[in-house]
């Protein structure tokens, strides 16, 4: 993914000289095939819910290509040790304190590389992303309290950077979804 479109860039930038600036964008659905009573189907997919992987890159002419990665539409939930406590309130404040609640959120994650060097971006790339689950959900056997949703956004952010050496910026979005019975 990383490769071609850094590959776009340096064909633009090097084919036309009149070519100031070039940015790409490449996305990497993950589609799988279906699978019956074990047997693969032959032309049948589902599209799997990892996550879409992304990436950019960008060039202007006399400076830096510049590489970003991410994920984007990974889903994930931890339905106990999760609470929405410890928070500032005020007269605008409306929402009571609590220590158990589901947590699920839709992630949007970009990331930049500093110099691109000889990297292995499918290797990098599943290392943020296991970076990302491991700090969501913390060990399997006991899990991690997290007491909000800032808290968790915080975790992920710091494990990533502190895990992964060749990411200069991080960004996170988590999108809150409400699973609340009505």
């Amino acid at each position: 993914c990383k490769q071609f479109a850094i590959d776009i860039c340096k064909h633009f930038m090097t084919t036309f000289c009149q070519v100031a600036y070039v940015k790409t964008y490449v996305q990497e659905v993950p589609w799988k095939r279906l699978h019956e009573n074990g047997i693969p189907h032959i032309h049948a997919f589902i599209c799997a819910p990892d996550g879409i992987r992304f990436c950019e890159a960008e060039q202007c002419r006399n400076g830096p290509l510049v590489v970003y990665a991410g994920i984007k539409d990974l889903k994930l939930m931890k339905t106990t040790q999760s609470g929405f406590e410890g928070f500032y309130k005020n007269e605008h404040t409306t929402l009571p304190e609590r220590n158990d609640r589901i947590l699920c959120g839709e992630l949007f994650c970009k990331w930049s590389y500093g110099e691109c060097k000889d990297f292995d971006f499918d290797c990098i790339w599943n290392q943020i992303r296991e970076c990302i689950l491991e700090a969501f959900s913390g060990p399997p056997d006991s899990g991690e309290y997290s007491p909000s949703y800032q808290k968790t956004v915080n975790c992920i952010q710091m494990h990533v950077l502190s895990k992964v050496s060749q990411v200069s910026s991080f960004l996170l979005l988590v999108f809150y979804l409400n699973n609340s019975a009505f």
